[in-house]
Order: C-alpha cells, then sequence, then structure tokens
C-alpha cells in the first residue's frame, strides 16, 4: 500500500502560512483521490507513478471541466514539491505544461428577471415555513447575499431604521450594508410577527420541524430548486441553488446598464476582477457592444 499519509504530510509542509485552512484541505481532498486511484492499480511507491497514470486518473472522475483544472493545478504543484524531493521522476511542469480553464462553466446558472419572479411566486405561503422560505429567497435574489450570510442572518444585522442589512459576510470576513426593499422589509415583518416560532435566539430564521436554529446553510439551495422546479423552470443544464439567484442579480443589473463597481459593492466582492466574471454571461449585451469588422481589400 502507497504510504499517501507521508507525502501528503510532505506537500502540507510546502504551503506557505499564508494560505487559509480550507484551501490546503481541499487541495489534499484531490491527492486523497489521486492515492485512492494508485492503490486501486497496485502502486506502491510515488517514484513508480507515470505521467500517463495521473492522467488516466483524473479520466477517471466525471468533474465539470472547471474543477479539473483545479485539480491539474494541485497535482502540477504536488508533483513539483515531489520532484524537488527527489521522491517522483517528473515534476509538475513536465506533467501539465498548459492547463486550460473553462471559465464559462462558472456562468451556467443565469436566470432572467421573469423566471426569478416566477420561482418566487410559486413558494407556497399558505404552508408552515411558507412565508420564511419567501422570505429568504427574496433576500437572496434581490440582495445578493450568499446563503450562508442570509440563513444566519442575526436581528442585529437587520438595521430597520436605514432599511439595510449590515453584517461581517462569513465567508469573506468583509463588512457589508445592502439595502433592503419594502417587499423584503415587509415579508421580514410577517415572519417575525406571525410565522416564526417563539423561542429566543439570535438568528432570525428558524427550523420549524424542531424549533431551532439551522446548523447548514444547504437548505437555503433546496428551497430555491425545489421552487424552480415547481414554477416549471428548466433548469436541466444549470445550476438552481441559492448563488445561482447571486449571479442572476448580478447579470441581470448588468443588463440594467448597472456600473460594474456598483454591482462589486452590492455583492460584497473586494477585488473588481471577481465582479467582472459575470460579464460573459451578456451575451446580448457584448453583441449590441459589438463593432462591425471592415472589409479589408
Amino acid at each position: 500500500m502507497i504510504d499517501s499519509t507521508k507525502y501528503i504530510n510532505i506537500f502540507i509542509d510546502y504551503q506557505s502560512t499564508e494560505i487559509k485552512q480550507v484551501t490546503i484541505i481541499r487541495k489534499v481532498r484531490i491527492l486523497r483521490f489521486l492515492f485512492e486511484y494508485l492503490e486501486s492499480i497496485d502502486i506502491e511507491n510515488l517514484y513508480d507513478v507515470t505521467k500517463m497514470m495521473v492522467y488516466d486518473f483524473l479520466l477517471t472522475k466525471s468533474w465539470r471541466s472547471q474543477t479539473k483544472s483545479h485539480a491539474q493545478f494541485v497535482l502540477r504543484e504536488f508533483f513539483n514539491y515531489m520532484k524537488e524531493e527527489g521522491l517522483a521522476k517528473f515534476d509538475g511542469y513536465e506533467l501539465y505544461p498548459i492547463i486550460v480553464t473553462n471559465k464559462r462553466d462558472n456562468i451556467l446558472s443565469y436566470y432572467s428577471e421573469d423566471q426569478i419572479r416566477k420561482m418566487i411566486d410559486s413558494i407556497d405561503t399558505s404552508c408552515k415555513c411558507g412565508i420564511r422560505n419567501k422570505c429568504m429567497v427574496t433576500i437572496a435574489a434581490y440582495t445578493g447575499l450568499r446563503a450562508s450570510d442570509i440563513v444566519f442572518l442575526t436581528f442585529s444585522e437587520i438595521k430597520w431604521d436605514k432599511n439595510i442589512i449590515s453584517k461581517i459576510q462569513r465567508k469573506t470576513g468583509v463588512a457589508i450594508e445592502i439595502p433592503i426593499t419594502n417587499q423584503i422589509k415587509f415579508l421580514l415583518i410577517d415572519y417575525l410577527k406571525n410565522h416564526r416560532p417563539n423561542i429566543k435566539s439570535e438568528y432570525v430564521f428558524i427550523n420549524s420541524v424542531n424549533n431551532l436554529p439551522f446548523k447548514d446553510a444547504k437548505i437555503l439551495t433546496s428551497i430555491v430548486r425545489n421552487a424552480f422546479i415547481k414554477a416549471d423552470v428548466d433548469i436541466s443544464k444549470k445550476k438552481a441553488g441559492a448563488h445561482s439567484l447571486r449571479h442572476s442579480l448580478a447579470t441581470n443589473m448588468l443588463k440594467n446598464n448597472t456600473p460594474l463597481p456598483v454591482i462589486k459593492e452590492i455583492l460584497g466582492h473586494t477585488n473588481i476582477n471577481t465582479t467582472e466574471k459575470y460579464i460573459s454571461v451578456d451575451i446580448e449585451g457584448l453583441r449590441r457592444m459589438s463593432l462591425e469588422v471592415p472589409i479589408y481589400e
């Protein structure tokens, strides 16, 4: 059996102290998949691994192209370190001289304003958790907040007098202030006065099954997906979770000529380059801005 722990620990030791722990965990996850494959083909030593084995390993994975590109970067980095330690026959750049990324995989989750409205309207507010669900989904659709920032929203983060949600983003740790519409405000008030379980908790949204705060933000993705299906919106070739509403908001704002720096602030991005990836969704906008190529004789 190949000593995967030995090689992974060497890889971890090479990592910069500035790299987030969650990033290292994701890299190690890729490596564990690699070693599982190597064990399946009876490889006992990393020095016996060939480049073709690594290529074959990736072919066994039905990952989307963006995930495979990420895995290639991790494998390139890993084999660079292993070659430096004298534990591999080749380095990462021999393995992957060029890595092609398909960033369009990340933007296949756009829904039009009409589809978003249809999805929200499909939520049954007569059921026990209907108003809560509609409230969370509406916040996601019209503020761009991430699922974790909505599901774990606290009372202190709602500034009723200013009509904003002011909070530290759970993912980035960056402060953000987002305006809330009257629609969101009235849904919140309705939920808090008439539908929220009568329990003491700093969290606004409560699991109606056990009358406790939610433990996982994935509940919102499930709610959104089910609402899209109920609304008969085609999700067969798209992601349909809570994050798709964030992508869609940015794209629809762009279509409505909202300046990119404004979109950046609403999404809480620290770098405008992150926001710019939403531009490529607006194919119609790009067509309108394109210039006809003159005929050259």
